[in-house]
């Protein structure tokens, strides 16, 4: 028998259709993007089941006859191309003819149309392969698509999807991207019928930005606008001092489509090299037009992806542009350029060990760059490194007395029957263990027998997170209220965040409630918290529950993870010997001291053996 068997028909379209529907936000990517083909000025989207149960997507566009309503749900059937050669210049969202055919085939479809005036239209209802309905309905001009019970007949990709918080963020974020990009779109999302999003059509492009990511971002924003022969840029950055610590605030479009284009992230990258953080990203929207044939956009299934023609001119155009623009303001608002020097040729990956500039000033901190010449400056950098070294050898002699202090008489302690965990504990919490900071970073106890050094962010991380979830369990918040209450601008995917686990930061201890628009109002906080920062610690929570890489089995233990990490004495944090005392003995009191909710180690032991081993006096 032959090893090679042709695929029944309907495995074959559950295969190609796990190609273009992932999750509910890719239904609803496709049925806006034929909207939009269609010439609609205003779309509705209404789910339930976070897009499982339900998506509903109703435009006033062109509208199909009985004809093509009948041929649309049918494999690669399409209007927008007629020929191979139209694929070379695609002008259009859509334009293979899969979508509706892909979304048939792993839910049930219901299409009604009409290209005309008067409220006649016609409908088509389509399960798997099958037509279960067809003929004439009510319908103004216009499309409605409904899809109803999601992966109903391939269960393995159900279980794969996100929890409903992830996957109506997912909605969101791809229904923001399309309201970005085009400011005349009138366009409403509800969720078991609660408005989600309300956007009306803007003066601006500018203003409709600031409708999504919030007016206070707007404010740190400035205009990019470029253009080299056919290829032409236009959009808004973020100033080196307004970052955030991923890029979903991030959003680039090419010819009007929502794209991963490697080559204008890897422009970003070099353009704020050395003048923001490490890990830190811009908040930018960035729109880049080209001719059709040199954009390839059938890389991708779900066409995320594109090809340019002419990858290094893009990425000069967006590399000296976004460095112009940032120039321009900082030299006008603070004296500071980020021009580059003559001849200065630019790298096309990101300089790893970028560090974070003060932006009062001259970037230029009088450090001699590699290659300069020896003259003035540099000898004084010299004699300023030679007093450093001087003045450091000059105090050793008066610290010499220290060393002895590491043989303190310690505390007789019989050997513990408890696991490791507790032994370890009862040596530190011992009053003549001796604490000392390492790179103000680490804390380093002497107990019996060795060593032990913990990494104080880690350390306080896991005890927040163990002391936060037995509050939250207790149901018994404990919130220190503000006098003047602050109120947080947020952007429309940080205030559905908001709206999603207002109870949990409750039961946490913030006192939060919504202020009108975009924005929160802030009465309270946990007790005891140190860094609030004037609500800055809460954007950086709602930052991070946008990423998908906040560890946590659920999304309580998100938050509380969240909250752990942004409150938690940070690395470089200079503490008192009772400060550090207090979190050791804090550490050990946990269920488990030796990892933080992200799982890096908290603890690590050096053993007096492994010493002498070292310095082969065994």
């Amino acid at each position: 028998m032959p090893k090679i068997v042709t695929l029944p028909e309907q495995v074959a379209r559950q295969i190609a259709a796990g190609e273009v529907v992932e999750r509910p936000a890719s239904v609803v990517k496709e049925l806006v993007e034929n909207a939009l083909d269609a010439g609609a000025s205003w779309i509705s989207i209404r789910t339930s089941g976070a897009g499982v149960r339900l998506v509903e997507v109703r435009d006033n566009g062109c509208g199909m006859s009985p004809e093509d309503v009948r041929l649309a749900p049918k494999n690669f059937s399409t209007s927008k191309i007629n020929s191979a050669e139209d694929l070379f210049r695609i002008r259009s969202y859509g334009f293979r003819g899969e979508a509706l055919a892909s979304i048939s085939a792993v839910a049930r479809l219901d299409l009604v149309s009409s290209d005309r005036d008067g409220g006649e239209g016609w409908r088509v209802t389509v399960e798997g392969k099958s037509t279960l309905h067809s003929g004439p309905a009510p319908h103004e001009k216009g499309t409605t698509v409904r899809v109803e019970n999601l992966f109903f007949n391939t269960p393995a990709r159900k279980k794969f999807l996100k929890s409903d918080l992830t996957e109506r963020r997912r909605i969101l974020e791809t229904i923001l991207g399309f309201a970005l990009v085009s400011p005349e779109l009138e366009i409403h999302y509800s969720e078991q019928e609660k408005s989600v999003l309300d956007l009306v059509p803007t003066r601006t492009w500018r203003d409709r930005i600031g409708s999504i990511m919030g007016a206070s971002t707007m404010k740190h924003m400035v205009h990019v606008s470029s253009e080299d022969a056919s290829i032409r840029l236009e959009g808004f950055v973020s100033l080196p001092t307004h970052t955030r610590g991923n890029r979903n605030h991030q959003f680039y479009f090419v010819n009007g489509r929502l794209v991963r284009e490697k080559t204008m992230i890897r422009a970003v990258q070099e353009a704020y090299r050395s003048v923001i953080p490490y890990k830190r990203f811009p908040v930018l929207v960035l729109s880049l037009e080209a001719p059709f044939e040199e954009v390839d956009v059938n890389v991708h299934p779900t066409k995320l992806e594109v090809r340019l023609g002419n990858e290094r001119r893009v990425f000069e155009l967006v590399r000296r542009a976004i460095k112009r623009s940032l120039t321009a303001r900082s030299e006008s608002t603070m004296g500071v350029s980020y021009t580059e020097a003559e001849g200065d040729a630019p790298r096309s990956g990101v300089d790893r060990r970028a560090v974070e500039q003060p932006l009062q000033g001259s970037l230029d901190v009088g450090i001699p760059r590699p290659g300069g010449g020896v003259g003035e400056e540099t000898e004084q950098y010299k004699t300023r490194v030679r007093d450093a070294v001087e003045s450091y050898l000059e105090g050793a002699a008066t610290r010499r007395d220290f060393g002895p202090q590491l043989s303190l008489q310690e505390r007789v302690v019989e050997e513990p029957s408890t696991p490791r965990r507790e032994a370890i504990g009862d040596q530190v919490q011992t009053e003549d263990a001796l604490f000392w900071q390492f790179n103000n970073s680490y804390i380093f106890i002497q107990v019996r027998g060795g060593i032990v050094v913990i990494d104080q962010h880690a350390a306080h991380e896991r005890i927040i997170f163990d002391t936060s979830k037995k509050q939250m369990e207790s149901e018994i918040p404990v919130s220190q209220q503000i006098l003047f209450p602050i109120a947080l601008e947020l952007s429309v995917a940080e205030l559905e965040v908001f709206k999603t686990t207002r109870e949990l930061f409750h039961k946490l201890g913030f006192n939060l409630e919504p202020f009108g628009g975009t924005s929160i109002l802030v009465r309270g906080y946990p007790q005891g918290l140190k860094n609030w920062e004037e609500g800055r610690l809460l954007l950086q929570i709602f930052d991070d529950l946008l990423d998908k890489r906040v560890p946590g089995e659920s999304h309580t233990d998100r938050i509380i993870a969240s909250f752990a990490c942004r409150s938690a004495v940070k690395a470089g944090q200079k503490l008192s010997v009772d400060e550090m005392k207090m979190l050791a003995d804090q550490l050990f009191a946990v269920e488990n001291p030796y990892s933080c909710p992200h799982g890096r180690p908290t603890i690590y032991r050096i053993s007096l053996e492994d010493i002498e081993r070292w310095f082969s006096r065994r």
